[in-house]
Protein backbone atom coordinates (compact mmCIF):
# COMPACT_ATOMS: atom_id res chain seq x y z
CA UNK A 1 0.00 0.00 0.00
CA UNK A 2 3.02 2.49 0.60
CA UNK A 3 4.44 1.71 -2.44
CA UNK A 4 1.66 2.18 -4.39
CA UNK A 5 0.70 5.38 -2.52
CA UNK A 6 4.54 6.73 -3.32
CA UNK A 7 3.94 5.95 -7.05
CA UNK A 8 0.83 7.53 -7.03
CA UNK A 9 2.53 10.51 -5.26
CA UNK A 10 5.51 10.67 -7.19
CA UNK A 11 3.52 9.46 -10.69
CA UNK A 12 1.28 12.50 -10.29
CA UNK A 13 4.34 14.53 -9.62
CA UNK A 14 6.38 13.64 -13.20
CA UNK A 15 2.60 14.29 -14.25
CA UNK A 16 2.28 17.79 -13.11
CA UNK A 17 5.76 18.72 -14.63
CA UNK A 18 5.87 17.35 -17.73
CA UNK A 19 2.45 19.88 -18.59
CA UNK A 20 4.93 22.86 -18.07
CA UNK A 21 6.91 24.30 -20.86
CA UNK A 22 9.94 26.57 -20.29
CA UNK A 23 9.81 30.01 -20.99
CA UNK A 24 12.02 31.25 -23.64
CA UNK A 25 11.63 34.83 -22.69
CA UNK A 26 11.56 36.16 -19.20
CA UNK A 27 10.68 39.33 -17.83
CA UNK A 28 13.93 41.18 -18.08
CA UNK A 29 14.25 40.12 -22.05
CA UNK A 30 10.55 41.41 -22.26
CA UNK A 31 11.93 44.66 -20.74
CA UNK A 32 14.87 44.90 -22.83
CA UNK A 33 12.89 44.57 -26.10
CA UNK A 34 9.95 46.88 -25.09
CA UNK A 35 13.01 49.28 -24.64
CA UNK A 36 14.74 48.67 -28.07
CA UNK A 37 11.20 49.50 -29.59
CA UNK A 38 11.13 52.53 -27.66
CA UNK A 39 14.33 53.43 -28.97
CA UNK A 40 13.04 52.78 -32.62
CA UNK A 41 9.95 54.88 -31.88
CA UNK A 42 12.13 57.57 -30.86
CA UNK A 43 14.68 57.74 -33.44
CA UNK A 44 12.24 57.40 -35.94
CA UNK A 45 10.25 60.44 -34.49
CA UNK A 46 13.02 62.16 -34.49
CA UNK A 47 14.28 61.58 -38.24
CA UNK A 48 10.63 62.64 -39.18
CA UNK A 49 10.95 65.92 -37.38
CA UNK A 50 14.22 67.13 -38.58
CA UNK A 51 12.92 65.60 -42.14
CA UNK A 52 9.67 68.16 -41.34
CA UNK A 53 12.18 71.74 -40.26
CA UNK A 54 14.44 70.83 -43.24
CA UNK A 55 10.85 71.27 -44.95
CA UNK A 56 9.68 74.19 -43.12
CA UNK A 57 13.19 75.66 -43.79
CA UNK A 58 13.32 75.13 -47.56
CA UNK A 59 9.82 76.76 -47.65
CA UNK A 60 10.85 79.84 -46.17
CA UNK A 61 14.23 80.33 -48.59
CA UNK A 62 11.90 80.10 -51.44
CA UNK A 63 9.31 82.48 -49.57
CA UNK A 64 12.40 84.96 -49.33
CA UNK A 65 13.36 84.38 -52.90
CA UNK A 66 10.47 85.34 -54.18
CA UNK A 67 10.57 87.93 -52.55
CA UNK A 68 13.48 89.44 -53.43
CA UNK A 69 13.47 88.70 -57.07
Amino acid sequence: MRTLYLSLLLGGMVIGCGGSKPQPEGPAENAGEAVDDAARDVKDETKDAAESTGDAAEDVGDKIEDKTD
